[in-house]
């Protein structure tokens, strides 16, 4: 054999990182004034834009100093997916125009939404998708002994409590049809917004915290259209 080529075009990327301390210090103070606040969690209520039957699904409220912290490492990490993308061959997708050199970076990323859900004891999410080109999940806090479900259902072969599934497809030879991510604290979890996926119930007390954001890429005729109507 020689010239070995592989080919694998029709999977879903997921990318899995993690977020700084001071991301998480940030989101969990915001998140603690909104949640521990019933005026303020009505007031910042974005649970019938969502699917969740969870505890509460709020926007996150952050100043300016806040805001441009918080983005700049979200867009960072967006880049760093899409550079992905490029890299695996779906630059004309990206860029609209196969003529163009297109330099990208965190100015081509435009977070559309971003929000905080709140989860407790027997509360789940069901199958859904998201709106944009890429959405994420940051886990922010987990309750204690939620992640020893794992263990113990690995017992059974299909561990599940308190995780995030992705589908994409049918189950076939050589391929999952189902991929789970553990929630850790810091996790961050980026993948195609048109990507099916659900959150299992847990059973244990307190609070699983996390933030989710969708997130649209402009491309070269968008930017110069931005551009334009800047001027």
């Amino acid at each position: 054999m020689s010239d070995i080529n592989w080919y694998s075009p029709f999977s879903p990327t997921i990318m899995q990182t993690t977020v700084s301390l001071e991301f998480l210090s940030i989101v969990n103070k915001v998140g603690d004034e909104v949640l521990n606040d019933e005026e303020k969690s009505k007031q910042f209520d974005w649970s019938d834009k969502l699917v969740g039957k969870v505890h509460k699904e709020v926007k996150i409220p952050l100043n300016k100093e806040e805001e441009e912290y918080v983005s700049n490492e979200l867009k960072t990490a967006c880049v760093t997916y899409f550079n992905r993308m490029v890299d695996n061959g779906h630059s004309l997708q990206l860029y609209a125009d196969k003529n163009v050199e297109f330099d990208l970076s965190k100015r081509n990323i435009n977070i559309t939404q971003s929000w905080i859900v709140s989860q407790y004891k027997n509360e789940y999410n069901p199958w859904h998708t998201h709106s944009g080109d890429i959405s994420a999940v940051i886990y922010l806090k987990i309750p204690d002994g939620m992640n020893d479900f794992v263990e113990k259902e690995l017992e059974d072969h299909y561990p599940s409590s308190g995780m995030i599934q992705f589908m994409s497809g049918e189950k076939q030879s050589f391929r999952k049809d189902t991929i789970n991510f553990i929630p850790e604290v810091g996790k961050l979890v980026i993948f195609p917004s048109w990507l099916k996926h659900s959150v299992f119930p847990f059973y244990v007390e307190g609070e699983r915290r996390s933030m989710s954001f969708n997130a649209k890429y402009l491309d070269y005729k968008q930017m110069k259209l931005i551009k334009r109507n800047q001027k």
